[in-house]
This record gives C-alpha cells, structure tokens and sequence, in this order.
C-alpha cells in the first residue's frame, strides 16, 4: 500500500482525503469547466500549546494557536485538525461550508494542564474559563455540511450548549443554515446543553438531516435538546451517560436507534426520550432504555 504524501504534511493510504490538498485551483485550469474554480481544500492545524497565531498554521510544524485565528483562514472544504484545549466561544463564519473540525487525541478527554503534559495531545473545546458569555453557546454553526470528530465538548454554563446547530428565514445569502451537519466520535461533559436545535425567537426554521454518532453524553444539564421542532436528525450508536434530562426534542422524522441511556433525573419520568411537539413520524429501535417510560401523547 502506497502514501500519498501532500506538502501541509497530511498523509492519506493512497486515497486523496477531503481537505488534504495544497490550495484551491483557480478558473480555467487544465480539468476545471471555464468560469468555475474548484475546491480542493487546505488542511489547517491548531495547538494551543505550542502554536501561535503569527504561524501560517497550514502544517503541524507551524501551528495557530486558536480556532478564531483558523476560522479567519477557512474556507468551504477545509480541514482544521487541533489538539489542546480550545476555550473560545465562537461562530463559524457565512458563506463557509463542509469544514470538518477534528481533535488529534486518541479519545476525547480533558485537556488538563496536570499531570505535566496532559494537554499535549488531547483535544478539547470549551468557553473560556474566566470571562465567558453567560448562556452563549461554545461554537454556533450557521451554514451547511460541518463536521466534527474526535473531540471533548464543554459548555459555558448550565444554560448554554456546546454546539448549536441554527437555521434562519433568510434568502438567498442571506440564509445561515446549518443542516446537514455531523457529530462522530465526540463527547460532552458537565453542566449545559450538549446539542441544541434551533434557537427560540431568533433561529426559527427547522435544521434538516443532521446525524450524531458513536458520540457520549454525561453529567449533563441536557444531553440533546431543541428549540424549535427539528426534522429528520438521525441519533446513533451512543451512549448517554446519567444526565439530568437525555433526549428532550420536537421532532419529525427522526431516527434513534442503537443508543444506550443511562439514568436521568429530571422530575415525572420525563428526561429521558420525549420527543413531543413535532410532527412525528419518528423511528424509535434498538435502544438500551434506562428508566421509566411513557407511551401517552
């Protein structure tokens, strides 16, 4: 099996891997339909313990030293790989799609400063630890095809989340709309909202046809929550750890299958899966049910 080897220092088995290549290729180049310019993408790194944000931040041996400074730099197709920890509270930036934000450790865990080098390879993204905007959320993803993998999630406060995925009535380039997004391989942990759907009074359309996958959820205000109705999320393969409400979303078509749900503790029975106030229509199986549940409404 051969390497394909790209000069920002990615490699890939023989496979060319989105957002591995050396740029974007302009108008008119050999292959490239006239008055189209291709997407090939960049790859960009972020280390928040050695980087800097002077560094050009497109190889592990020039890292930035924040998400803002690479979210400065990105754009649709890219990749931005970091390892530390991220404590920013941020937006992703309009008319930016298909960025795929992964951690470099080999599990999602705290990046904590102790034991001496703990942080050195773990990957986690949380608000700032003194100063950060009460009930904002982490990161808020406005435009479509963003994913993230590999990482810990940690929120601001109980009332904020770690990721929300948001949809206005905007048209034309003006809509911000961040459907068909993707959650693999991540965890959330501690007080807030792990993902939430939608924002009441300001991001009022429903997000479409986001999967979250092979992902863990513990001690957590609320695991997943929404609010507005949201359509046709598919929830898979993870484990929802004791959190005080687990699955609490107006839904429509979704599919929710192979999790397993720990205990919740939310009054009435009610945190574990209420899917109320959608339209229905939804897919329940395979799951693993901690608690007791209600079929009524």
């Amino acid at each position: 099996m051969t390497t394909t080897n790209y000069p920002n220092g990615v490699t890939s088995f023989g496979i060319p891997i989105y957002g591995g290549g050396s740029g974007r290729v302009a108008a008119g180049a050999p292959g490239v339909a006239q008055g189209v310019a291709a997407v090939i993408g960049n790859t960009w790194f972020v280390d928040t313990v050695f980087g800097g944000d002077g560094n050009e931040g497109n190889s592990p041996q020039a890292p930035l030293s924040t998400m803002a400074a690479a979210f400065a730099r990105v754009k649709s197709g890219d990749v931005i790989n970091f390892r530390g920890r991220i404590s920013e509270q941020l937006v992703t930036p309009v008319q930016v799609f298909d960025v795929w934000i992964n951690g470099l450790g080999n599990r999602p865990r705290h990046a904590d400063t102790t034991p001496l080098g703990g942080r050195y390879a773990a990957s986690q993204w949380g608000a700032p630890t003194s100063g950060g905007v009460a009930a904002q959320a982490t990161l808020r993803v406005l435009q479509q095809g963003w994913r993230f993998t590999n990482f810990l999630w940690t929120a601001v406060d109980a009332n904020a989340a770690c990721l929300e995925i948001v949809r206005n009535a905007g048209a034309g380039d003006a809509e911000r709309d961040a459907s068909h997004a993707q959650v693999l391989g991540c965890r959330f942990s501690g007080a807030g909202v792990g993902i939430r759907g939608g924002v009441a009074g300001v991001f009022t359309e429903i997000p479409y046809n986001v999967e979250v996958g092979f992902s863990q959820f513990d001690n957590m205000t609320t695991a997943m929550s929404a609010a507005i109705e949201c359509n046709q999320w598919s929830i898979h393969d993870n484990v929802f750890g004791p959190n005080t409400n687990q699955i609490i979303m107006a839904s429509r078509a979704f599919t929710i299958a192979r999790n397993t749900l720990g205990t919740f503790t939310a009054a009435a029975n009610s945190g574990g899966i209420d899917l109320r106030g959608g339209q229905g229509a939804n897919k329940v199986y395979g799951n693993f049910l901690s608690g007791t549940y209600s079929h009524a409404g």
